[in-house]
């Protein structure tokens, strides 16, 4: 019999629907004498890590994160180096770990994924003590990602919206990049540091990325023209980005980024303060995970 936790986010997309969806889920699991299942409800911000951690000692098989990629980063962080497998039913906003794993977002085809999936192992990626699973990024990236997680609504609409009101005041940053000492010295109006290829919502800012290789695709935006910017809005959808004159991309074990002073970052879509200085390194093979 497997033992298998839900943690849920009660206040991510779950909300609207949270007891029809608590309802599927006590049906389908309960219903199959092959799995054994515990709810769990958040609390508070990190408390997804400590319970999954607490699953993991206790040798559950797997840890199911019901919610947004905040949940899921929560969750899968509990997990690292474990035997326990991760699985994910998204219900947030962006949800770009499962769209990256072709995870469906419907929860029902969700949970049929965890009862007929394979395991594998993904990577994690690193920034100073931080971890991620998606992307991390500095720059417009972390400025509208903050604006985003309180603008007071969700969606790709409210994110258009604030990506539009910020570039009108957004000033692009300085910053050198040590590749395994390689300097790059660049002007550039966000950097991405991509272990999977999306920020979520099928915009794909690293759309070659591959989140087991073991390796972070780092994507520096360049100052462009106005003139180019639905062009550039364009690409991110289409896939093409990488093709862009005002991109660069390289593919790397670990980086130091320096900036003049500190600022902005979003770890999967939750927004903080770094220094000046950071620290970029991968953790190859870090989760078991559900696909």
């Amino acid at each position: 019999m497997k033992k298998t936790a839900f943690i849920i986010n009660p206040i991510s997309g779950i909300k609207k629907d949270k007891d029809k969806i608590i309802s599927f889920l006590r049906d389908v699991f309960e219903a199959d004498c092959n799995y054994s299942i515990d709810l769990y409800f958040t609390k508070c911000p990190g408390d997804a890590t400590l319970a999954a951690k607490k699953y993991s000692d206790e040798k559950y098989d797997i840890v199911v994160a019901v919610g947004g990629d905040g949940t899921v980063n929560e969750t899968a962080r509990g997990l690292i180096n474990s035997d326990t497998a991760l699985a994910i039913i998204p219900v947030g906003s962006g949800n770009g770990l499962a769209r990256h794993l072709r995870i469906p977002l419907s929860y029902n085809r969700a949970a049929e994924i965890i009862l007929n999936g394979r395991e594998c192992l993904i990577d994690a990626g690193k920034i100073n003590d931080e971890v991620f699973f998606c992307t991390a990024g500095i720059g417009f990236d972390a400025v509208v990602g903050e604006k985003f997680n309180n603008a007071g609504t969700r969606g790709i609409i409210t994110y258009m919206q604030q990506c539009a009101k910020e570039f009108i005041s957004y000033k692009p940053e300085k910053y050198t990049i040590d590749i395994a000492g390689n300097i790059i010295r660049c002007e550039a109006f966000l950097i991405t540091f991509a272990n999977s290829s999306q920020w979520g919502n099928n915009v794909f800012i690293a759309p070659d990325a591959s989140i087991s290789d073991g390796l972070i695709d780092i994507v520096i935006w360049k100052k462009a023209p106005w003139v180019t910017i639905p062009f550039l809005a364009a690409d991110l959808f289409l896939k093409t980005i990488n093709y862009s004159e005002f991109i660069d991309t390289y593919r790397c074990k670990d980086a130091k980024i320096f900036r003049d002073k500190p600022g902005l970052i979003q770890f999967d879509g939750e927004s903080g303060m770094a220094g000046n200085e950071i620290s970029m390194s991968v953790m190859h093979n870090a989760v078991k995970i559900i696909i």
